[in-house]
């Protein structure tokens, strides 16, 4: 039998297996909504997959894209793929199925999304040194960052995401559920629902919730907004010469990607802190927390493509080798 709640507030006297979760889903009802949204998703889904690899490749397979403006716009893209991974299937099962998932399975989800969500923080950031350094000293450029550097850092970053998650697994594992029902507001787990489901004192819990915020997530957004300060005074102090016209117009692109991404990762940590959250209708706060795993890393191959010419030549000249070779 099916378990679900029409309308996104938990009931009392719902009972759920041992282990099991409630998930309120992504517009589950009307039950006539359902294949349009479940459509909308996959179609969103395979958009942003299929756009990320084909980014990835068509830097991959130019020798002159291998700088570490590109490397770093893979490992966004390839990053973007596992963020997508990690929600939209199991958005869509949920759609079809039944709506509820194991405790493992829910750790197990916010483990990696939340990898994923510092991940890019940490990326978007290198992404913004690497244009500082482009535009405010081009002349040690070359020395301070190539290719190679740029791909062991991404490697690192990556590393060091998985430390800063750890924490978490460990604090969500061990959490005590209670009987009550156990539901999380969302379309995905993450780590608030779990510790606001827990029967025991949760302090270290929201202490740690609160140093992610402080340490990868407003750390990240510290570097890029002093790269870009750093970058402005710059280009107000002295004339744009060709290359720096060039590394400005990459920063425009850059932008656009950091405010996609941070409107909704703001929207996200507020809405679990907030006094008042539960005033936000639960079907507008998923729809919202959705959007930050479904523009995104849609979007990002479109941006990327659409604004670098060396990104739009190989792609071009990818889709035409296929074309012959078919």
């Amino acid at each position: 039998m099916e378990t679900n709640l029409t309308d996104g507030a938990p009931r009392e006297g719902l009972m759920l297996p041992p282990g099991m979760i409630l998930m309120t889903g992504l517009l589950r009802e009307p039950a006539n909504t359902r294949p349009l949204v479940f459509a909308f998703i996959f179609l969103m889904y395979a958009l942003s997959v299929l756009g990320s690899l084909c980014l990835t490749l068509a830097i991959a397979r130019e020798a002159q894209l291998r700088k570490p403006m590109y490397v770093f716009l893979c490992g966004l893209a390839l990053n973007g793929v596992v963020m997508t991974t990690a929600t939209q299937p199991r958005i869509l099962y949920d759609l079809v199925s039944v709506n509820v998932i194991s405790f493992a399975g829910c750790v197990a989800q916010m483990s990696v999304l939340h990898f994923a969500t510092i991940v890019e923080g940490f990326i978007l950031a290198a992404m913004a040194v690497d244009r500082y350094l482009a535009i405010c000293r081009p002349l040690h450029y070359g020395s301070l960052l190539n290719g190679v550097v740029a791909a062991k850092l991404c490697m690192l970053l990556m590393a060091l995401a998985a430390l800063f998650v750890s924490g978490e697994v460990i604090l969500g594992s061990v959490v005590k559920l209670c009987t009550k029902p156990r539901v999380v507001s969302m379309p995905s787990c993450d780590f608030m629902s779990l510790t606001k489901m827990s029967c025991e004192d949760t302090s270290a819990n929201v202490a740690y919730g609160y140093f992610l915020i402080a340490v990868p997530a407003v750390g990240s957004l510290g570097i890029i907004v002093l790269s870009y300060v750093g970058i402005l005074y710059e280009c107000k102090r002295s004339s744009r010469r060709g290359g720096q016209h060039k590394a400005i117009r990459t920063c425009v692109t850059h932008f656009c990607v950091l405010c996609i991404s941070y409107v909704f990762v703001i929207f996200m940590v507020l809405q679990h802190r907030i006094s008042n959250s539960n005033a936000i209708p639960i079907t507008a706060r998923s729809i919202l927390s959705s959007l930050y795993y479904i523009f995104p890393p849609a979007l990002n191959p479109i941006i990327y493509g659409l604004r670098t010419s060396e990104i739009r030549q190989s792609l071009s000249k990818l889709l035409h080798h296929k074309v012959i070779s078919t």
